[in-house]
């Protein structure tokens, strides 16, 4: 019996001892599981980031390892001739979302206006020696385009007492452009000329001759570019002109018609700002010229590139071959062409320029240029040399300084002379009108000009001065050649209403064709101020020769002297 209650009593006590082991573990295992009872954060293993070598140590806590970190990951072999998976830009364009595909709405332009827009400039005015004056300028707007016209007039009823000296100048033209579609622009001119002036007396002339001019001109140009750079543009333009000039032995006439077409297509390059370009063109003409007509042609086709280099220096080039014929000539020329721009910095900038060009004065530019030339004069080409260099520096807002030199060698250097003519009393022949001569000549000029804005809006200022040296190739000074000479303005704003401004001009000393005479220089000083007096209407008072010079730009005929305008201005 003692032995069996023992062995109960002991199984007894081991089985108590079980139940108290198996709720105590019971109740360990559920604070575990039930975040609630803890007094630790849980944390969930795939939260843990391992990166490189990382050691944790809490002095004085002992914990388990971090679940999930392996200090000896596995490493993957990788094929080493595989080939990488690439997407196309349509692949990457396809996986991204809409909302990244299309441009946000940008934000209003709002233009610079740097005046109101007007429809209609016109002045009227009338001037001493019964000199009326008008010009005027137009436009009407279009959806794609605009028509717009132009109208200048100025004539003299002569202020010279011996001989008339009236004169009349009138050209009017039509402008139309418009867009053919996104990328095509047509523009089209056409315009009118209506000319005449007495010319000077000569003791051949029992009457003052009397010459007028007329002319027509039709030009159209069009152009087609994808950008700024690529594209292509023509132009084609024809051109009558005829003077008439009465004498008393009859009327002599010349007539010309000069016609021209130019081409140029150009596309960019592989570096930036890099552009080339294909050039080719063709000007003519047709003139009078006795006993038979004659005619003139200028054919040229060449390579054009322009480059940017490091933002700094820009560089054109351009190489033509030029096939001429005339009168006289037949013969082909190169015609090179640099032009170098170099920025130093956004104040100074330094430019140079070289080329070679055949060329030809039509009958028009001939007259034009000397009102008192002739008719039936010989028209050659001629062949120039140019190189000029020029510094500009920006001292200050809207100042500028600006220095240079050039040179020029002219091959059949065009100039004027005045032609003989016989005395009617049986004497020796005296001077008669003007005529075109051609000799190989040479200039080289130096100029220093500032403009400056003394105060913004209030007070500009402008002035230039030159020195040149235009000589033949055997030396002597070509005639009506200036050596030097000023050209000088400014302007001021007292308030919104009133403008002020003033110039000065200075031309020295010219030789006549005979080298032991010469012409005085002359200085011409003028005036103008204009007043507003409404919005759309205005007042304008004009003096010119105010210190009544008395000069002569051509030997023969002088010019008027003190002179006063006044008119009205109108916009609409």
């Amino acid at each position: 019996m003692t032995y069996t209650h023992t062995l109960m009593l002991r199984q007894a006590v081991a089985l108590l001892i079980s139940l108290f082991l198996f709720g105590l573990g019971t109740q360990l295992h559920a604070q575990q599981n039930n975040p609630d009872n803890s007094l630790l954060p849980e944390i969930d293993p795939q939260d843990i980031e391992i990166r490189s070598q990382f050691k944790a140590r809490f002095p004085g806590l002992r914990r388990q390892p971090i679940l999930g970190f392996d200090p000896t990951p596995r490493v993957y072999q990788i094929d080493p001739n595989r080939m990488p998976f690439m997407e196309t830009q349509e692949q990457v364009v396809a996986s991204l979302p809409v909302s990244e595909l299309s441009r946000p709405d940008p934000p209003a332009y709002n233009a610079l206006r740097y005046s109101e827009d007007i429809q209609a400039v016109a002045r009227l005015g009338y001037g001493s020696y019964a000199s009326p004056v008008a010009q005027a300028w137009g436009v009407y707007r279009l959806d794609n385009g605009y028509i717009g016209g132009d109208v200048n007039y100025s004539s003299s009823g002569g202020h010279l007492d011996a001989q008339p000296s009236s004169f009349r100048f009138f050209d009017a033209n039509v402008d139309y452009a418009t867009k053919l579609n996104n990328k095509t622009q047509l523009h089209v001119t056409a315009g009118g000329q209506s000319d005449f002036n007495h010319m000077f007396d000569i003791a051949s002339q029992t009457a003052t001759p009397r010459k007028s001019y007329t002319g027509l001109n039709l030009s159209a140009d069009i152009q087609q570019f994808k950008n700024t750079i690529e594209g292509w543009s023509a132009s084609a333009s024809i051109r009558n002109f005829t003077t008439d000039l009465t004498l008393d032995s009859g009327v002599q006439n010349q007539d010309e018609l000069v016609y021209a077409g130019s081409f140029k297509k150009q596309w960019a390059g592989q570096h930036i700002n890099e552009t080339f370009a294909a050039v080719a063109g063709a000007r003519g003409g047709n003139y009078s010229f006795a006993p038979d007509d004659q005619t003139w042609s200028t054919l040229h086709a060449g390579a054009e590139y322009s480059r940017l280099f490091n933002y700094t220096t820009e560089v054109t080039g351009r190489a033509e071959v030029y096939y001429v014929t005339s009168l006289s000539q037949s013969e082909i020329y190169f015609a090179p062409f640099v032009n170098v721009v170099h920025t130093f910095t956004d104040k100074l900038k330094l430019s140079g320029t070289a080329q070679a060009k055949p060329f030809i004065e039509t009958v028009e530019q001939q007259h034009q240029a000397n009102r008192f030339l002739s008719t039936n004069n010989a028209f050659v080409h001629s062949y120039s040399i140019d190189a000029s260099a020029k510094v500009s520096y920006k001292y200050f807002r809207g100042s500028t300084i600006e220095g240079g030199v050039s040179y020029n060698n002219t091959e059949n250097k065009k100039f004027y002379f005045r032609q003989p003519t016989v005395n009617p009393g049986g004497g020796a022949a005296i001077d008669g009108y003007y005529g075109v001569g051609y000799q190989n000549a040479n200039t080289i000029k130096a100029f220093g000009s500032i403009s400056h804005q003394l105060i913004p809006e209030k007070f500009w200022l402008s002035g230039q001065f030159y020195v040149q040296n235009p000589k033949f190739s055997n030396g002597n000074r070509m005639p009506y050649q200036e050596q030097w000479g000023v050209n000088s303005s400014a302007s001021v704003r007292l308030f919104n209403k009133l403008i002020i401004e003033g110039w000065a001009d200075y031309v020295g000393s010219r030789e006549r064709f005979n080298p032991n005479e010469s012409l005085d220089g002359f200085l011409l000083v003028g005036a103008q101020g204009d007043f507003e007096i409404t919005k759309n209407i205005g007042a304008y008072l004009k003096v010119v020769n105010l210190l009544s010079q008395e000069y002569e730009i051509w030997d023969g005929y002088t010019e008027r002297p003190f002179q006063v305008y006044g008119g009205i201005t109108i916009k609409l």
